[in-house]
């Protein structure tokens, strides 16, 4: 890999625009503006990581063999949240811990993708979440899908929070800041040397003096998370993606209990995020992309849960997202040996954000064209 020039502090303050005299201007102008710059927009990728169970949040609550199927765990029809008329829709509905996030859907902000995998899908939580940040197959690529996306001087700002920093955001064209557990505790990733001292200094000054929007956050590690994304990104840091991630879908056994507490998790976390982007005028910068490394076996297991599956379905949410069901609606009568089958390559989900949100160009990123979804308004 070709090494990039290391900024010194000043440069990097400087061409990110993190100099104090230029923040505030910024700021007015990403707020006031009708469109934004590709520049000014802002991608939040959530990892729901151990394999969610697509069955049971994207639920198809008309069709007898998901009963069949799943004779304990499945959601019963009098609980699913529908989705409404249209093509798909009055057989789908929403898992019921959903629920705080059926205003996006409604107002048109939320995208389901359904069918999303990978060809060559891996059991292993390791290897499927290997193949899912780098968006190769092979193996033998390093580099993140979104550092190679901004492989270039300036390099660009990641910022991750969470258990671990992914590997998406590892590589030649990304600053990876990792924030740990509290506001003066954060860890750069890579060699950037003083390009990341400065992010962390600007990142621990703006958590530090970040006030209150009057949003109220649930009293959660994941909301507790989102809460100090949005103060980077209202405060200016510049970082152009943030990633988060909320652990424990591996539900092998007693799925319905946990299933629907994480659900509630992420359902409150990210409606009290948009509530708070709204209120300072952000909401139309920020798009945010939900996977998980695979989904679960369609037939539910001697535990009152799932094993490891395949496809499952990604979120898009967002302001500037056009909402509604992308895909195919998932066919239980036609198994993959079990699982459910891939009907979307996840690249083709990050060919549309990388073209249609982050300006890239995904030819250059993946290596190959994948076909692209009307996601982006």
């Amino acid at each position: 890999m070709k090494s990039q020039p290391m900024l010194t502090r000043r440069e990097f303050l400087r061409t990110t625009g993190l100099a104090a005299a230029g923040l505030g201007a910024s700021s007015l102008a990403a707020r006031t503006a009708s469109a934004v710059s590709p520049s000014d927009r802002v991608l939040v990728v959530i990892q729901l990581s151990g394999g969610n169970d697509g069955l049971n949040t994207v639920v198809p609550f008309r069709d007898a063999a998901y009963y069949s199927s799943r004779p304990v765990i499945a959601i019963q029809p009098r609980h699913v949240l529908p989705l409404g008329a249209g093509a798909h829709q009055d057989r789908l509905g929403f898992h019921p811990s959903l629920r705080p996030l059926m205003g996006l859907w409604e107002s048109g902000h939320m995208a389901v993708i359904n069918g999303v995998g990978c060809p060559n899908a891996d059991r292993s939580h390791f290897r499927a979440l290997e193949m899912w940040h780098t968006a190769a197959e092979s193996g033998e690529e390093t580099c993140g899908w979104i550092s190679r996306c901004f492989d270039s001087r300036p390099p660009a700002i990641g910022v991750s929070v969470g258990t671990e920093a992914p590997q998406s955001l590892k590589g030649r064209g990304m600053v990876g800041i990792h924030l740990l557990g509290n506001p003066a505790a954060f860890r750069a990733e890579g060699d950037a040397g003083e390009v990341a001292q400065a992010a962390m200094e600007k990142s621990r000054d703006l958590l530090r003096g970040a006030g209150s929007s009057g949003a109220k956050y649930p009293n959660t590690r994941f909301a507790a998370g989102l809460k100090r994304i949005e103060a980077l990104i209202d405060g200016g840091l510049g970082a152009r993606v943030y990633h988060h991630d909320i652990t424990g879908f591996d539900t092998h056994a007693n799925e319905p209990a946990t299933h629907g507490r994480l659900w509630t998790e992420v359902s409150e976390g990210l409606r009290a995020f948009f509530d708070d982007l709204g209120s300072r005028g952000l909401d139309n910068r920020v798009v945010t992309m939900g996977f998980s490394e695979f989904g679960r076996r369609v037939a539910e297991n001697g535990s009152c849960g799932t094993d490891h599956g395949a496809a499952s379905p990604m979120f898009i949410w967002g302001r500037p997202v056009r909402g509604g069901i992308y895909g195919e609606a998932p066919n239980l009568a036609e198994l993959d040996f079990g699982d459910l089958k891939c009907t979307t390559d996840f690249r083709s989900v990050y060919a549309t954000v990388l073209d249609d949100w982050l300006g890239a160009n995904h030819l250059a990123v993946l290596g190959r064209e994948f076909s692209k979804l009307p996601l982006v308004a």
